[in-house]
């Protein structure tokens, strides 16, 4: 039997789930007593989850009308770096790039209204969610993104390996011809790697978020993953178009590294809204082949970041660096204008604007000249010239 539970009917079942009064705060991490109990303290929703052989409180998810916790970061003022105002100061002041990112991102959230959607959730018959709540992640990006999301059809499909032939019948069913085969071929290829995600539209206003379940770890149970794949639909949205199912897009449609760079920074920048400190953790976590390998330097960045690679491009750089080098440079953009610009970027090439002309409109500066200074900022952020 299909398992297809609306927006109210999931409501309803997670509402049967064991709740905690909040008598006093709960922190990640810290020990609880059985799994599946959900504790709300400080404006968000702590889930006792199994982590390794321990339970552990989650990191929490956001309650949409909840007052937000009243300290948004355990950084005090006096260690605040100074932020970068411009493309002249942002190699002097590097060091204050992420938290004028994450601080600017996270202002916009706490400032925006929740975006409505038409959402549905198809569960496959043998699967269960990873993460209880996608809802409190679409939430937060629709808020960062305010101006940018738009209401129309939500889908989730959610399966596991066992599920996967049901899945691929869903995808079709839902948004026909949309490249299914993707749940074979990448998303779910074997039991083992079956730990991935993505977006689809149909051009008009349907949207579906795809994701794997089953693997339990810090991405599939936080809402990271959620998050990064309902901000591709935010891309698309923005865009008015269905990305091109292609490994290596041209223009208009903006690189991979900025589709992917734009995903990994947001997820990060949303669920970790309230803590500056868990948003740099996961920041670092995330960019560790970066942090250990010299041999990205300035130059090498520079020479990476082009706007329209081929396969030669491809062949030459590991397909990671789409996520975290592009992160890197999609928070430089958001630390100096904001994370409405970087969406703007997609909203302008829609309408016919050349990536390098749509830049320069937001940014007020060619992107071959400010192309050298991110690249000298991101290579003092890893540690190297």
């Amino acid at each position: 039997m299909k398992k297809v539970l609306t927006l109210v009917i999931a409501a309803a079942l997670l509402g049967s789930v064991s709740i905690i009064p909040a008598f006093g705060a709960v922190k990640a991490g810290a020990t609880c007593s059985k799994a599946g109990v959900i504790n709300n303290s400080g404006g968000k929703k702590f889930t006792c989850v199994k982590s390794g052989k321990k339970l552990v409180w989650n990191k929490g998810a956001f309650v949409p009308g909840a007052k937000p916790a009243p300290t948004a970061s355990t950084t005090p003022a006096a260690t605040i770096p100074v932020a970068p105002t411009s493309f002249d100061d942002l190699v002097k002041n590097y060091k204050g790039i992420s938290y004028a990112a994450w601080s600017k991102s996270r202002t916009k959230i706490i400032a925006s209204s929740k975006m409505d959607f038409n959402f549905t959730l198809v569960l496959g018959p043998n699967s269960e969610l990873s993460y209880k709540d996608p809802n409190a992640a679409f939430n937060l990006v629709s808020r960062l993104y305010s101006d940018y999301a738009k209401s129309g059809d939500l889908y989730l499909l959610s399966f596991n390996f066992e599920d996967r032939d049901w899945a691929v019948k869903q995808m079709d069913s839902i948004i026909p011809n949309a490249g299914s085969r993707w749940i074979y071929d990448i998303a779910c290829a074997t039991k083992t790697s079956c730990d991935g995600g993505g977006a689809f539209f149909d051009g008009s206003k349907k949207h579906l978020v795809v994701e794997t379940v089953g693997l339990i770890n810090e991405n599939t149970t936080t809402g990271t993953l959620e998050a990064h794949e309902f901000t591709h639909s935010v891309q698309q949205m923005a865009m008015g178009a269905a990305r091109p199912a292609t490994e290596f897009i041209s223009a208009p449609w903006l690189p991979n590294w900025y589709w992917e760079g734009q995903a990994r920074f947001t997820q990060n920048a949303t669920i970790w809204f309230e803590s500056f400190d868990s948003y740099l953790r996961l920041r670092n976590a995330t960019s560790g082949g970066l942090i250990k390998d010299l041999k990205y330097d300035s130059k090498y960045i520079e020479e990476y970041f082009v706007l329209n690679p081929n396969r030669e491009w491809g062949d030459k750089h590991a397909r990671q660096r789409q996520y975290d080098l592009g992160a890197m440079l999609i928070e430089i953009l958001t630390a100096l204008k904001g994370p409405d610009s970087t969406m703007e970027m997609w909203r302008l090439a829609g309408t016919g604007v050349s990536l390098e002309s749509a830049f320069e409109k937001i940014y007020g500066i060619p992107f071959k000249t400010a192309l050298p200074i991110m690249s000298k900022a991101i290579a003092l952020e890893l540690g190297r010239s």
